[in-house]
């Protein structure tokens, strides 16, 4: 009996090896010859890494040290760049295998790693690099952590749990709903010894020194990430209602899980009875809802409650073992929808425009760039714009590099601000890329300004790139004479 049981585990970690190798090299091979340039973040998130913090603008730090890390090895290439998201789905699979064979058996641990390596959500977030890479592994290592120490309470798992929850804050500060789910379970499952264990108290402390360091950045830099957060979460001012903003995330949920495994989930969640039903309802109800209230009072992207997803997955799992053709079809209709997002074609035909039109012609873009600067090698880029200073600090690199931000009034609105300034550049030529003509207030600062070229390139009918580039010569200082 035992050695049956001892080949059904063995058996269900091959045959989800050999899968991951097989997705994981495809995904690869599209990564690296799609052609496909870095979107405005990851450009930024590559600058990032060209200088290690323990804090950016926008976001904690993991991001820019997996991006460090992969082009260390092989250089900064767009694949080498994006080369961690390849690296870390296959990681939080194996995890969330481990996880629900400890829950379940073999079988649905099986069932549930198919289905999460081919989620929508997965799919597109393989081929590009964001926080959400290193949240997902970190949200499920914690989640496997979390129910080892329940069952074990050994010293070994909590502290597993609070450096997992630890490095999770350091990727995505929406880690925190963590802690909401865990309390949700330990009230709804009556564990109340859990809330006096000394050993789950010493795993938020853990998890608390883990994340200090970015806390302590933000201090020094008057929490700029924070700020910013609350900004985006704002949304536009107007109602307090934004109904439009919840239909938005809620109808974008069957992009991240899926079009029939979204309904699944909900027949699963109603209907459906499993062992831990509790316990995986509990990680995936409150993060839905408190993002779906973040929409409803300001704004939300769909791939914000995407951590929700690990738990889901396994409720949906457990209750699709004895449903083997529904699985099937959800499984297929989960690959068809990542092969459209790897291969778009039919639905650009379709739909009369090109889906992947914002990760093209910024090479094109930062070689006339470039060719530009030859003319002027001591004049400075200059932008009024964070797309445009991201990707070229990228593209048209290394003189991108030195890339500064248009900023005389001192304001925080992005990155470029806060790390580059134009206090010490007085006597300085620069080289503006700008969308139409200069900003009005421009002309008094330097002694002159000249066009000297555009930048061009044409996508889409529907879509296509253009800049101006001016010579502003010899800047008088931030002081207006």
């Amino acid at each position: 009996m035992f050695e049956q049981w001892r080949g059904r585990q063995a058996g269900g970690m091959a045959i989800l090896l050999l899968g991951l190798l097989v997705i994981t090299a495809y995904r690869a091979w599209v990564v690296a010859t799609g052609g496909l340039n870095l979107y405005v973040d990851e450009a930024q998130y590559w600058y990032w890494a060209q200088t290690l913090d323990w804090g950016y603008y926008s976001k904690p730090p993991m991001i820019a040290a997996i991006i460090a890390a992969t082009t260390s090895v092989c250089g900064d290439s767009e694949f080498c760049v994006r080369a961690g998201s390849l690296l870390f789905y296959p990681l939080s699979t194996l995890t969330l295998f481990l996880l629900a064979r400890r829950l379940f058996d073999a079988r649905v641990a099986l069932l549930a790693a198919l289905l999460f390596i081919t989620l929508p959500s997965v799919s597109l977030s393989s081929s590009l690099i964001s926080t959400d890479v290193a949240l997902f592994f970190f949200w499920t290592l914690a989640l496997y952590a979390f129910v080892r120490a329940l069952d074990s309470d050994a010293w070994g798992d909590w502290l597993l749990l609070g450096v997992a929850l630890g490095l999770g804050m350091l990727s995505k500060y929406t880690m925190g709903v963590f802690f909401v789910s865990a309390l949700v379970y330990v009230l709804v499952a009556r564990r109340f010894g859990v809330l006096l264990n000394p050993r789950a108290w010493a795993a938020v402390l853990v998890s608390a020194l883990v994340f200090a360091p970015n806390l302590w950045w933000n201090w020094r830099h008057h929490f700029p990430t924070f700020q910013h957060t609350a900004d985006i979460a704002a949304g536009a001012a107007g109602s307090l209602l934004h109904w439009d903003e919840l239909g938005e995330f809620v109808g974008g949920q069957f992009g991240m899980f899926g079009i029939l495994l979204l309904p699944l989930l909900g027949w699963a969640m109603l209907r459906g009875r499993m062992r831990h039903k509790a316990l995986l309802l509990s990680f995936t109800l409150p993060f839905l809802l408190i993002i779906a209230l973040q929409a409803l009072f300001g704004r939300a992207n769909a791939n914000w409650a995407a951590p929700a997803y690990v738990a889901a997955t396994l409720l949906v799992a457990a209750w699709l073992q004895e449903h083997g053709k529904l699985f099937a079809t959800a499984l297929a209709a989960n690959i068809l929808l990542g092969l459209l997002a790897y291969h778009p074609a039919p639905l650009d035909y379709l739909l009369h425009t090109d889906l992947h039109k914002r990760l093209k012609g910024w090479d094109m873009i930062g070689r006339q760039y470039l060719a530009i600067q030859q003319q002027y090698p001591d004049a400075i880029l200059l932008a009024d714009g964070r797309d445009v200073l991201s990707e070229l600090v990228y593209y048209a690199r290394p003189q991108g590099l030195r890339g500064v931000s248009w900023n005389p009034h001192q304001q925080l609105r992005h990155h470029y601000d806060l790390v580059t300034t134009l206090a010490d550049k007085t006597g300085k030529d620069f080289l503006l890329v700008t969308q139409g003509g200069p900003p009005a207030d421009i002309p008094g600062y330097f002694a002159s300004l000249q066009a000297v070229g555009s930048l061009q390139a044409n996508i889409h009918p529907s879509w296509r790139l253009q800049y101006n580039v001016y010579l502003l010569r010899t800047f008088k200082g931030l002081a207006l004479p």
